[in-house]
């Protein structure tokens, strides 16, 4: 439709709807028949009685409270087990270490979760 044809069916449905709008009268329809708000019908009266004992209504929704959209957990404070052996007791912990390091750094920038405790990521 080339922009001549839009601008003249918009001219025109314009004229149109001004036209209507013109037809349409002024006045409440009630005053067009001669009737006033005084001569409406009431509305019926609505009975409300207090029930005797109170009606307990079921919920159609089981609500429970709303859960952390994330759980931090950090190894939960677990220490290696121990060995006996001073020498692997101590590289363990040393590495428990520098894995709760690597944890924070990673926390910090945003990135993946890393387990320390021998875990599969991903699995709690």
């Amino acid at each position: 439709m080339s922009n001549s044809k839009r601008y003249t069916f918009g001219l025109a449905l314009a004229l149109l709807s001004a036209t209507a709008a013109a037809e349409l009268p002024q006045s409440s329809i009630l005053t067009r028949y001669g009737v006033t708000s005084d001569q409406l019908p009431k509305p019926a009266a609505i009975e409300t009685t207090k029930p005797t004992t109170p009606v307990e209504e079921k919920s159609r929704f089981q609500l429970q409270p709303e859960q952390p959209w994330m759980t931090l957990r950090l190894g939960d404070g677990k220490q290696p087990e121990k060995t006996g052996n001073i020498s692997i007791d101590r590289s363990m912990q040393q590495e428990l270490e520098r894995c709760r390091r690597m944890q924070d750094q990673l926390f910090r920038r945003g990135g993946q979760h890393i387990a320390c405790d021998n875990r599969i990521p991903g699995i709690h």
